[in-house]
């Protein structure tokens, strides 16, 4: 029976979708987790071999021991050799025969998308579904003529790992990696645990000169946005002007009565209301909250919710544009007053 995914997974694989585009466009190069050293190492043999080899490297020379993975005190056996220990991590190896390995070429635009890619591929060309397998896949090639990737992509089935990594757990350990190969030194590029996904490589991991990089492209990016914005306002800026420049050469061509009337019209205009909100908000102490703001062509009308009236008015005083502000109403609110403040305009056609 097929189930719906629940928007908390559903979430989690658009994080990861992200992430595994982030670091295609970023180019970050990933850690070889799989030939990390590790002081406890786990080798899990081919299907036919039920023997499970650990190799203890914790003091002095490496100490080899061999348990039945299919042994029920596994999980004792483990935990009797980690001992107290605060190193609560293994490593695991698998064989490769273990694993179903195949080979694809697929088009390089598929790269930031190619774990889905791949598990869509792998339930339709084998028995196997995406939930029932540990997998991981790495580039092994490109085609630069066609655009397309050699993609390896490992596959082990869940109930051959399963047993192992809950024996660990039962042990106290936590698979650190779960790599593919032949030996310590001959592993593949993956971890099985990993599902696929490309993760970002830590900051504190990275070179001198990959985080000086990153530091001149946030930079980059910053300043880029900081003069787009300033474009933007320039532009508009100059619009308005130019606006207003052809405004008043068209008019300077017209009769006497026609601009007689044109200077009526503009004097009764009022200020733009974006700027005198602007120039209100600036002018305004940061505990006073404005309300309402009425403009008409006598001047302006506020609504305030301040502490002191009086501090308001003093303010207020200095707005460009308009008059000594009169206070034509106070009402105790919580928090201050209510005010209802009027600002004649200072001269006919004012802009503040």
């Amino acid at each position: 029976m097929l189930r719906a995914p629940s928007a908390l997974s559903s979430l989690e694989a658009s994080l990861r979708q992200g992430l595994d585009a982030a670091s295609h466009l970023l180019g970050l190069t990933e850690p070889r987790t799989d030939r990390a050293p590790a002081l406890l190492t786990l080798r899990l043999g081919a299907p036919g071999d039920p023997g499970l080899t650990l190799i203890d490297r914790r003091d002095g020379p490496d100490r080899t021991y061999r348990f039945d993975l299919a042994a029920d005190d596994l999980a004792d056996r483990l935990a009797a050799i980690r001992g107290g220990r605060a190193e609560a991590r293994a490593k695991v190896i698998v064989d490769p025969a273990a694993c179903f390995i195949r080979t694809l070429d697929l088009p390089g635009a598929a790269l930031p998308r190619m774990r889905a890619v791949l598990a869509q591929e792998l339930e339709a060309a084998t028995p196997f579904r995406a939930d029932q397998v540990f997998s991981d896949w790495y580039v092994e090639g490109e085609e630069a003529g066609t655009r397309t990737l050699r993609v390896r992509h490992v596959v082990l089935k869940r109930a051959r790992l399963a047993p192992l990594l809950a024996a660990l757990a039962g042990a106290g350990l936590t698979a650190s990696v779960v790599a593919v190969g032949p030996a310590e030194d001959r592993t593949m590029p993956i971890d099985l645990l990993s599902s696929g996904h490309r993760a970002l490589p830590g900051l504190a991991q990275r070179g001198a000169g990959d985080l000086a990089l990153a530091a001149a492209t946030v930079l980059l990016l910053l300043g880029a946005f900081l003069a787009l914005r300033q474009h933007q306002a320039a532009t508009l800026q100059a619009l308005d002007d130019a606006f207003a420049t052809a405004r008043r050469a068209a008019a300077a061509g017209h009769p006497p009565a026609l601009q007689a009337g044109t200077a009526a019209i503009l004097a009764e205009r009022g200020p733009p209301v974006a700027r005198t909100w602007d120039a209100v908000a600036a002018a305004l102490p940061d505990a006073v909250s404005a309300q309402v703001l009425r403009l008409t062509g006598a001047g302006l009308e506020l609504t305030l919710v301040a502490p002191d009236p009086a501090s308001v008015l003093a303010e207020l005083a200095r707005l460009p544009g308009f008059g000594a502000p009169e206070l034509r109403g106070a009402a105790p609110v919580e928090g201050g007053q209510r005010l209802v403040v009027a600002l004649p305009r200072a001269h006919a056609g004012a802009r503040p």
